[in-house]
């Protein structure tokens, strides 16, 4: 999950920092738009409502990513807290809202409660929207296959694989033989390496090599390219 955060403040941008140490932080509504559109990561959006002493700003900025992103979940955190009533006649959808003159404490525990609710609140729409396909392991364990890239041998343990995920990597023990064959669309394209072809955003058939999303290159083996070539119709 990615972080942003809308707010003019340098001392509650830090507040929310040292509870988010990953959030990108922003204090312009126009590039922080920009920036929103541009990943395509689930993310969870805070926003203060008075920006540059407009102080419906952040009302307007709400209104643009709901018009584009109707998932993404979306805190509140601002000292106008009489304009709660508002949120609603401008359709934002926001999960709480986090009144900034709370003492420290209880200020960390509403944003840490509104995250999890966050968290929660993508996962249901996400699942409510599409099927996700899973992929079984040798292990027992299912994982996402839109959230697989790529299986990497590991050359220090003949045993060892590596599976990079968009949000994590999982290290399990198997061959690369056996681990091509346990979806239709893991395939192998060299001794060491799988990939998930929907991750394919290119193949280099001069330099022998894959483009992956998550902008993973990778070699391919000449015994690959020309199914590759077929995959991809080239």
């Amino acid at each position: 999950m990615h972080y942003y955060l809308l707010e003019d403040t340098l001392i509650q941008q830090k507040r929310i920092r040292n509870i988010i140490d990953t959030c990108r932080i922003f204090d312009n509504p126009t590039v922080f738009l920009a920036a929103l559109m541009a990943d395509e990561q689930p993310k969870t959006i805070l926003l203060d409502l008075e920006i540059k002493t407009v102080a419906e700003a952040g009302f307007n900025v709400a209104k643009a990513i709901r018009r584009v992103d109707t998932l993404s979940p979306i805190i509140v955190v601002t000292t106008h807290s009489e304009m709660v009533a508002t949120s609603y006649e401008y359709h934002i959808g926001a999960i709480d809202f986090i009144d900034k003159s709370l003492p420290e404490q209880q200020f960390v525990q509403r944003i840490e409660s509104a995250l999890q609710d966050a968290a929660k609140q993508y996962f249901n729409n996400n699942h409510e929207t599409k099927q996700l396909e899973m992929v079984l392991l040798p292990t027992g364990e299912n994982i996402a296959l839109e959230d697989m890239i790529y299986i990497a041998h590991n050359g220090a343990n003949s045993h060892l694989l590596t599976i990079y995920c968009s949000q994590q990597t999982i290290q399990i023990r198997g061959t690369v033989k056996t681990l091509a064959e346990i979806h239709p669309k893991l395939i192998r394209i060299h001794a060491a390496y799988i990939i998930n072809r929907d991750m394919i955003e290119s193949l280099d058939t001069k330099a022998h090599t894959v483009t992956l999303k998550h902008q993973v290159t990778l070699p391919c083996s000449r015994k690959y390219l020309k199914m590759l070539k077929v995959l991809l119709a080239i």
